[in-house]
């Protein structure tokens, strides 16, 4: 069996930031996995950079 089949849950319910724990506006590029506010808190921390 596909491990992806068994899961119970599957959609935004299962995507939730590391930090806070909200499914609203995680970003999931680079495998991030944090929310758009948790982000803005620790990006230059994690290595990105600010512009504008």
């Amino acid at each position: 069996m596909n491990a992806n089949n068994d899961l119970k849950f599957k959609g935004k319910g299962l995507r939730k930031c590391r930090i806070c724990g909200t499914s609203r506006g995680v970003i999931r590029s680079h495998r991030l996995y944090i929310c758009r506010r948790c982000f803005r808190e620790t990006a230059e921390k994690i290595g990105f950079n600010k512009y504008g």
